[in-house]
């Protein structure tokens, strides 16, 4: 390989690695841009006439940034200074129930106070309405009359006073709902992580010969400023982050740049 005459063609995946641990805590691998962007400050030494003499240099600064095309749990965690969880946990549904011979059955099983697990269901009106419009049914933990209706969550049955409310008939209902899953959650007393991270590219030279590169950032301070957005686009990533010295090892490296076959 000639490191004379080259170029990095691709950036190919940025990982993230806990400081303490070592463990794997988020992987971009779709990444549509990246920057490595460096800084650093010059103050010019002025003499007589005020002509330039020297100049002092300081406060070196190195920033990664870009856009990855997908987005990554593990990233999202370092943003918002949190783990990702496995477990159990409450979702609020929104379930759209057919009605048939007086009955209904819910798609999850809806989770609260016995007797009140759903709460309300909405009938919608001529309009399509349920909200500014439409009828409100209110649950019962007996035996329905007009106007309400029961449920029972080990066979997931609702049940409406009998001829209250047409076969056929579309009914809404939002309740709680225990859902398997992960979590990432946004807490107002964590901040953004800092990782050690690697930059991984794919290098060719002036005679097309190709080979590899990896950036070692040892200190990686994430940004904890982002957007999720989407819309007519698929949802995309942006991230930043700024490279700091190890101050526990006493080294002062930015970054390294290995080049490899």
């Amino acid at each position: 390989m000639n490191i004379d005459k080259f170029t990095i063609t691709s950036y190919d995946q940025i990982t993230g690695f806990d400081k303490a641990t070592g463990s794997l805590d988020m992987i971009l691998d779709e990444l549509s841009d990246f920057t490595l962007s460096h800084e650093e400050e010059k103050s010019d030494i002025t003499g007589k006439g005020g002509r330039t003499i020297g100049s002092l240099k300081k406060n070196k600064k190195v920033t990664g940034k870009g856009t990855n095309g997908m987005l990554s749990g593990g990233a999202l965690a370092a943003m918002l200074g949190s783990d990702i969880e496995d477990g159990e946990f409450n979702i609020r549904y929104t379930d759209s129930i057919t009605v048939n011979a007086n009955t209904g059955t819910t798609t999850e099983t809806a989770a609260g106070t016995a007797g009140n697990e759903i709460g309300t269901i909405y009938i919608r009106d001529e309009n399509k309405a349920y909200i500014s419009g439409g009828k409100k049914l209110t649950q019962t933990s007996g035996t329905p009359a007009a106007g309400e209706f029961s449920y029972d969550p080990a066979t997931k049955t609702v049940t409406f006073f009998d001829g209250e409310v047409a076969d056929g008939t579309e009914v809404i209902a939002f309740y709680d709902a225990k859902v398997t899953g992960r979590k990432i959650s946004n807490n107002a007393d964590n901040y953004s992580k800092t990782l050690q991270v690697f930059v991984d590219v794919t290098c060719q030279d002036g005679c097309d010969n190709l080979f590899h590169g990896q950036f070692i950032i040892d200190r990686a301070d994430f940004s904890g400023t982002f957007d999720i957005q989407g819309g007519t686009d698929p949802t995309t990533l942006g991230f930043e982050f700024t490279s700091l010295p190890n101050l526990c090892t006493g080294k002062s490296d930015l970054f390294d740049f290995i080049l490899f076959d």
